[in-house]
Order: C-alpha cells, then sequence, then structure tokens
C-alpha cells in the first residue's frame, strides 16, 4: 500500500482522537449569552405572521379589519402591501445557468405555494398582542391540486405550480465517464439498491430571530439576527430594499445554532427589515418552535437509486447514480436548493476507485417548504448511499467490510486524483486512517468475539465507513 509522505494523523496540527474545548462554552452555561430575543430596544414592536394553512391555495381575499381593531395593534400588511417596498428574489445560480425558479415575494401575493408560507404580518406592542390579532385576520382560500410527490412532479397532466416556468423542473443535470454499460453488462456481480432519505429540519436552540431598527433621520437600517452570513445579509437588504449597502449594518450576537439554516433569506425576515422602514421604528421576529417546522427551510429529500458493478475479487468496476430531489415550492435565496444533488453525483462512489461512473440528477419543484442546505450539504447523502453499497458488495462476496474498503480505497499516493464525476482531490488519508482505525479498536479480536457472541444469540454490530470533504 501506498502511504502519504506525511501520516495526517501525526502532524502536530492534527485534532484527530484529541479533545477540543469551546472557547465560549462556559460563558453560554453560565447563562451570559445574548440572542436576538433577549434584546429590547426603545419603541420596539413586534410582528407575527400568518400562515398558509394549506400546500396549495388562492388567496381570493383577505379581511384585516377584526385584526386591526385588536388591542395594541399597529399595523396589518398583506403581501399586496409590499410590492412596492420589497424587490422579489430569484433563487437561481449564475453558474448553473439551466436551473430555474419562479420569482419569490416576501409574502404570497395571490397563492400560497406551501403550508406555512407568510401571506400576511400583524404588527403589535407585544409578542402576545400580534398572535392574538394573527388569528382573527380572515382568508378566503381557493383550494389547487397539490404537488406532493416527487416521483410524479414531472409527469403528464400534474399541476405547474409555477405556470410561467412551464413544467416543475428546477434543474437536471447529467454526465458519464468510461463505458458504463458495457462494465455493467460484463461484470460478475451488480448490486443495485434504491435509498430514501427523508425531509428533515434543525432544531436550533435560538429559531430564526431578526430584529431591525430603521433610523429615519441618517437612512440607516441597523439589523440584530441570527444569522450564519452577516455580510452577505447586508448585501441582500441593500438590494431588495433599495438602501445603500454602507447604510446597512447586520450584527449578530450569540446564534444558538445555524447548521445551514440560516444561511439564507426568508420572506419574514425582509418583511420585518421593510415593516421597521415603513414604520420608523424597530421592529422584532422571532419564530416560535411550532412556526419553525413550517417555516424554515427544509433538506435532504432524496431518492436515490444505485448500481454497483464488481468483479468476483472485489474490485469496484463501474457506479450508477440516479438521483432524484423535492425542492419544494421554489429554489432557495441566494444560495439556491441544488447544490446537495451537485455533492451526490460528485461524491458518490468516493473515496474508492472506479474510472466508469453515470451521474443523473434532477431537482423538482413541490407544494412544501423549500428545500435548503444543511451542513455537509449533500455528503452525508453521499456518503449513506456510498458506504450502503460497499456494505452490501461485501455481503454478495461474503469479503470483510474493512478488507473491501481497503482493496478499493484511492490509492493516496495518486493524488491529485480527478473523481470521474469531476472533482479533483487535492489529498487523501483513507488508508491511514483506516489502518490508524482498525489497530486501535484491535478489529479482528472484535470479529472473533462478534462471532462467538452470535452462536450465543447475542447480535452486535461493526459499522464502518470513509468519507469525502468537499471544500471550497
Amino acid at each position: 500500500m501506498n502511504q502519504p509522505p506525511e501520516s495526517f494523523l501525526d502532524r502536530p496540527d492534527s485534532l484527530i482522537g484529541k479533545g477540543v474545548a469551546r472557547l465560549d462554552a462556559r460563558r453560554l452555561v453560565e447563562g451570559c449569552g445574548t440572542y436576538v430575543d433577549d434584546m429590547t430596544l426603545p419603541r420596539m414592536v413586534h410582528a407575527c405572521f400568518v400562515r398558509s394553512p394549506h400546500a396549495h391555495a388562492r388567496i381570493v381575499s383577505i379581511d384585516t379589519a377584526a385584526a386591526e381593531a385588536s388591542p395594541g395593534v399597529v399595523r396589518v400588511m398583506t403581501g399586496r402591501d409590499f410590492v412596492d417596498l420589497v424587490v422579489p428574489w430569484e433563487g437561481v445560480l449564475t453558474h448553473m445557468p439551466s436551473m430555474k425558479s419562479a420569482k419569490q415575494p416576501p409574502l404570497a401575493v395571490d397563492k400560497a405555494n406551501w403550508q406555512g408560507e407568510p401571506v400576511a404580518v400583524v404588527v403589535a406592542a407585544t409578542r402576545a398582542e400580534a398572535e392574538d390579532a394573527v388569528e382573527r385576520v380572515e382568508i378566503d382560500w381557493e383550494h389547487l391540486p397539490v404537488v406532493a410527490d416527487k416521483e410524479t412532479a414531472l409527469s403528464s397532466g400534474m399541476p405547474v405550480i409555477h405556470p410561467e416556468l412551464g413544467d416543475n423542473l428546477c434543474f437536471s443535470r447529467e454526465g458519464q465517464s468510461g463505458d458504463v454499460d458495457r462494465v455493467f453488462e460484463q461484470a460478475d456481480h451488480v448490486i443495485e439498491e434504491t435509498f430514501e432519505m427523508e425531509r428533515v429540519t434543525p432544531a436550533s436552540l435560538e429559531p430564526r430571530s431578526i430584529l431591525c431598527d430603521y433610523h429615519s433621520g441618517d437612512k440607516t437600517l441597523n439589523v440584530y439576527m441570527s444569522s450564519q452570513a452577516p455580510h452577505m445579509m447586508q448585501y441582500l437588504f441593500a438590494k431588495h430594499l433599495g438602501i445603500p449597502e454602507g447604510k446597512i449594518r447586520v450584527r449578530v450576537p450569540d446564534m444558538g445554532g445555524g447548521f445551514g439554516l440560516k444561511i439564507h433569506i426568508y420572506g419574514d425576515e425582509m418583511a420585518t427589515a421593510a415593516l421597521s422602514i415603513l414604520l420608523k421604528r424597530p421592529v422584532k421576529h422571532v419564530a416560535d418552535r411550532i412556526e419553525s417546522f413550517v417555516s424554515d427551510n427544509h433538506s435532504r429529500e432524496h431518492t436515490v437509486k444505485v448500481r454497483l458493478a464488481l468483479s468476483n475479487n472485489g474490485d469496484f468496476q463501474a457506479w450508477d447514480v440516479d438521483d432524484l430531489c423535492g425542492a419544494g415550492a421554489y429554489s432557495v435565496y441566494p444560495r439556491g436548493s441544488v447544490n446537495e444533488t451537485k455533492h451526490v453525483l460528485n461524491l458518490t462512489g468516493g473515496p474508492y476507485a472506479a474510472v466508469n461512473y453515470r451521474g443523473k440528477s434532477r431537482v423538482v419543484f413541490q407544494n412544501k417548504a423549500p428545500l435548503g442546505q444543511y451542513r455537509s450539504v449533500g455528503h452525508p447523502i453521499a456518503c449513506s448511499v456510498t458506504e450502503g453499497m460497499v456494505d452490501r458488495a461485501a455481503r454478495a462476496l461474503d469479503m470483510d467490510p474493512a478488507e473491501i474498503r481497503m482493496r478499493n480505497y484511492i490509492d493516496e499516493g495518486a493524488c491529485p486524483y480527478r473523481l470521474p464525476s469531476g472533482p479533483m482531490l487535492e489529498a487523501l488519508s483513507q488508508r491511514a486512517c483506516m489502518n490508524r482505525l482498525l489497530e486501535m479498536m484491535d478489529y479482528q479480536s472484535l470479529r472473533e468475539a462478534q462471532l462467538q457472541l452470535r452462536h450465543r444469540g447475542i447480535y452486535r454490530g461493526i459499522g464502518l465507513a470513509s468519507y469525502l470533504e468537499m471544500t471550497n
């Protein structure tokens, strides 16, 4: 086996196997953190949103009279009231020219496209008064057919969520390296499996939170928000609210978790900033936990169909990957909803050597919450699919799971190495890591003990997995 010139595990700056202390842990556990929801400014009011109870419905009418007459209410506004205040956005990426998405307003204007989409907002002196008034907003709905199943989103006869786009396809991509069909036809073994990944949403300690404070005298906007990307948010507020970027300051106190949830702009956040400008006073919005489940971006809704061709001696010869992803009602802004599937195609099959590779991905719109980017962006899906197939291959050939991995790892000495899916790998250490791991856990003894226990009806698993991290 080839070994790297210097083991990644033995470098003085290596953190593998070492405990790393959190610098802010003591301050936070002692209750000395400051979150957006802890902040109160003079003349501050609270914004609460009316959200669609339907996955797909036309807004026939909205009656705000009762809400406006409620105690403490300062203003009630609908999506149409924001048309001249906020420029809508389009969650496409310039380096993916085939990608498309409808223009998204901060609040739904004519129809709601997912359950949880904001359609109106109540501003009141206290959070409780705003919540009470939200329940008094009367909306007349016309139900529309729902596109929920990503498997049928592109089928003939299915309603098109955004008619101006022509269909429900957000993005597609295909690529191939080598003679994949020939290799599969001649392979000793073909392993085939379908992996279903369900939607998830983070539950950060502090939900999405924003406090906007517009000063009409010098026309500056101060924003305090639980965000992972304050400089990006500064740019987005400037672009869509028509304020010079230098007049906007975005500050992030303690965030309480982000995980990728807080790297996009949300309609209720942009509306809160617009309300502060309109009312010329501080406006705060903090999503509650139940609200977060329907308003936050979701992630990881994928169906991945994959085939692996291999020889009798356990050599991986070809991968064939087909990923179908459900993006929800819009592609999220500004980073888009296609980066997960991009990494599924890029990384499935890595870090194992196989020059024959075919990948296909489709991202489709549905009447669900939009799909965002969470921690590791597609990597957990690619890793789960790849390692699941490797374990199935080991069982099919009656090979040890560690042995089949070590046999197929890309040689560390081959780097820089271009994966057949396209990305270039600068350096790898899978063999070095696996050798160290097997030694530390005394793998062979564990396997022997595992077999002995199974004869006594005691079943214990030993799981192995390898992982590639794709950075910028």
